[in-house]
């Protein structure tokens, strides 16, 4: 897991990003996540296609229902 919840008083939550959700490059306690640059990635890292390609399936209905007019 990447986020780590914390539930203060008057129940305010904190999240904190813990890994990079692309590299699993581990954040220390006070290090800035700013400077962990995510645009330095490519899609392929998150999961998702190359920059360009578009998958032959993009245009079909998620849940297979009809349409909406």
């Amino acid at each position: 897991m990447s986020l780590r919840v914390r539930t203060y008083e008057r129940s305010e939550r904190f999240v904190t990003l813990t890994h990079c959700p692309a590299c699993e490059y581990p954040f220390d306690t006070d290090e800035r996540r700013w400077k962990h640059f995510l645009q330095d990635h490519d899609p392929e890292d998150f999961g998702l296609d190359p920059l360009g390609v578009v998958d032959d399936c993009h245009n079909k209905l998620l849940f297979g229902g009809g349409r909406f007019d």
